[in-house]
């Protein structure tokens, strides 16, 4: 039964209330942190530096062609390669980052003899558009559509979905509001929104692993944060403990360059924390949104873990195939991989996904 309009308005101001409250006591030592480096070290502090041009890995001719489509009322920017006369495999990236996240993939000569690969820039990120300051243009249903629109952009009616983190979250919800779209899904690094609820419930540990998430409910001060010491937070959550690679080697000062330039351009910090901004309306929602999703996934689907993942327990892999959610599940836990799995192990992954793909084509 739905809570009269009065009630979910409270609802929702209470648990807003209540995750900005609990993010700032968890960021509180981080904010007095980077205050006291401020003060240090001013200059440090406040000098960027200028990115008119994107980086030269950014445009590496060798990754694909950069193309942009105008969909759901915004425009998607988007690298793809391949033959356009085979099936569509389509990659959505995660935070903090954009479609060269998946340049592995994209350089991998058998994913582009056997497919059309596209990584493409979900909205709120690098090159594509921002539509708005306030969280509600980011919300899953959005975003979803703007995936549905852009396969039938591309020429097609389906696809091979690979997602990984935020993108993750965004492919399994529309595999079950738009199933029809997907042939396959590969999901790294991200669980599908029930078995995180489940999982969180017994596991406590993966609660405090997610407090984060409620330090980027509290508006300009992330942004602030992230922005300061020329967007140094960008090398630390790819190379530096605890959330940093495993692999260092593989996110070179070039890659790290591409992310800061990504995370420089207007908008784009804003954009991609009001995915984390819209969870209030997921819990709490004041517009009721009835949308008819499958309870199950009917496709084939492939999910991969890090097994140093620091945000995301890797013990949810195999929730993932204990929840009898799935009719075909395969779960890969990579030992030597971080959150950053498909930049950290390209090989192995790449390998896992293509073994795995080919399988099922058998069937």
């Amino acid at each position: 039964m739905a809570y009269p309009l009065p009630v979910r308005i409270l609802i929702r101001v209470l648990v807003s209330a209540f995750l900005l409250l609990l993010g700032f006591c968890f960021a509180l030592p981080t904010i007095l942190s980077v205050l006291w480096r401020m003060i240090r070290n001013p200059r440090k502090a406040f000098s960027k530096k200028k990115r008119t041009n994107p980086p030269a890995a950014y445009v590496d001719p060798a990754l694909g062609k950069h193309e942009a489509v105008n969909v759901n009322g915004i425009q998607l920017y988007y690298v793809t390669a391949g033959d356009p006369d085979k099936p569509l495999m389509l990659f959505l990236h995660g935070f903090p980052e954009c479609w060269y996240s998946w340049r592995y993939q994209l350089k991998y000569e058998e994913f582009r003899e056997q497919y059309r690969v596209v990584a493409v820039d979900l909205r709120g990120y690098g090159r594509s558009s921002k539509p708005s300051y306030f969280p509600g243009a980011y919300h899953r249903d959005n975003i979803a559509e703007d995936v549905r629109q852009l396969i039938g952009a591309l020429g097609y009616d389906s696809c091979v979905l690979v997602a990984h983190d935020w993108g993750g979250a965004i492919a399994h919800y529309f595999a079950r509001l738009h199933p029809e779209y997907v042939d396959k899904l590969v999901v790294m690094d991200c669980p599908e929104d029930r078995i995180m609820k489940s999982f969180a419930r017994a596991n406590r540990s993966q609660i405090v692993r997610s407090l984060y998430m409620a330090f980027f409910q509290i508006p300009f001060i992330p942004e602030f944060l992230f922005s300061s010491f020329d967007y140094g937070f960008i090398n630390n959550v790819f190379r530096k403990k605890p959330a940093g690679m495993v692999n260092t080697e593989r996110m070179t000062d070039e890659d790290i360059e591409v992310f800061k330039w990504n995370a420089s351009l207007r908008r784009m910090l804003t954009g991609s924390l009001n995915y984390y901004r819209c969870l209030p309306s997921y819990v709490a929602p004041i517009v009721l949104r009835k949308r008819k999703t499958a309870k199950r996934f009917a496709m084939p689907v492939l999910i991969m873990w890090g097994a140093c993942d620091s945000a995301l327990d890797p013990n949810m892999a195999k929730a993932h195939e204990e929840s009898g959610l799935y009719d075909d599940i395969t779960v890969r836990v990579i030992p030597s991989a971080s959150h950053w799995l498909q930049q950290d192990e390209p090989d192995v992954v790449n390998q896992i996904m293509l073994t795995w793909l080919i399988s099922k084509e058998k069937k």
